[in-house]
């Protein structure tokens, strides 16, 4: 099975916007964006990682950048959080 993509839904977008890996707003130019960002590899599994990060830290009005993982890779922890 050769995988060529990455779904964007609303959490991948959202997750991807804030972290900084895309500006864009349309799916098909956020997949871009991330194919870019993104080794092959991962391409399997990163929707569902995504996905379980805007469910339950990245959430859409409050996310919880205090429990986030990831906040020092992050734009908008960065952008809202740090001086």
């Amino acid at each position: 099975m050769s995988l060529s993509g990455i779904a964007v839904d609303t959490h991948c977008r959202r997750v991807a916007n804030r972290v900084g890996l895309s500006k864009e707003e349309d799916p098909n130019k956020i997949e871009q964006d991330l194919i870019k960002a993104i080794p092959k590899e991962y391409f399997k599994d990163v929707n569902h990682l995504f996905i379980w990060h805007g469910r339950y830290t990245c959430i859409s009005r409050t996310p919880k950048c205090n429990l986030c993982t990831i906040s020092k890779y992050c734009k908008h922890y960065s952008e809202s959080f740090l001086i």
